[in-house]
């Protein structure tokens, strides 16, 4: 009997719909009955992760932990959190329940060097300040031998606002993606030979990059690695 996945998310919306559809569409199934159970708890009102590590903000981890107790008390045998910057109190969610919460960082990163290693040090990551600030992709990266490009200050910037723009729900109209396909062009011609996202927002634009570089989505290794633990004994 498969396992039920709980989703701790609203992080934002369009973020948490793309997990889901990911494990959907990850789920080897035939009939409605071959898919797993997902509980999912979309809470928008979680407090902005990158204003609390960037401006001292409203610390969101009461918010979290209630989230995934909530998760946790109906019926979650895991919880995996599309949020990136959330990943900060990762820790401290996980002493507040008793079932696992998986690191979609960790997942990424050691899937990347068991799969493509020879990226290191041409792969760029695209992610929040906040994030790239606390050294979160950076040290799960090094801890698997594997290096990762940044975007240059002014290019974090960019990648910011135009996170905000796509939890507005602008995907094609965003009018940042101008810029970030020529950050991806500039970083094409210094060497970087593929994008990694390590912001579930930044897997929304990438049907319109227009930059030829392979392109990584931790929320899509989060979504296998979900499916896979579901459907795994014991």
């Amino acid at each position: 009997m498969s396992k039920t996945v709980g989703i701790l998310g609203g992080m934002g919306p369009l973020a948490t719909v793309d997990l889901f559809a990911k494990i959907v569409e990850n789920t080897p199934a035939v009939l409605d009955q071959d898919h797993l159970r997902i509980i999912i708890d979309n809470n928008p009102q979680v407090p902005p992760r990158v204003e609390a590590i960037m401006q001292n903000g409203e610390s969101p981890l009461p918010a979290l932990v209630a989230s995934a107790k909530l998760l946790a008390a109906a019926g979650a045998d895991f919880i995996v959190m599309p949020c990136n910057t959330a990943h900060y109190w990762l820790a401290e969610m996980q002493a507040a329940v008793t079932i696992p919460i998986y690191s979609m960082i960790d997942n990424a990163a050691a899937y990347m060097a068991e799969h493509h290693r020879h990226l290191s040090g041409r792969l760029l990551l695209t992610a929040t300040e906040a994030t790239i600030n606390l050294e979160l992709y950076q040290q799960a990266f090094a801890r698997h031998g594997m290096s990762l490009r940044l975007p240059d200050p002014d290019d974090r910037k960019i990648i910011d606002k135009a996170v905000r723009r796509v939890k507005a729900g602008e995907l094609a109209t965003n009018p940042y993606l101008g810029d970030i396909n020529a950050m991806l062009a500039r970083q094409a011609a210094e060497g970087t030979a593929a994008v990694f996202a390590g912001c579930t927002e930044m897997p929304l634009l990438f049907p319109y990059f227009t930059v030829p570089l392979e392109r990584f989505d931790a929320t899509l290794l989060l979504a296998r690695m979900a499916v896979a633990r579901a459907r795994s004994e014991g």
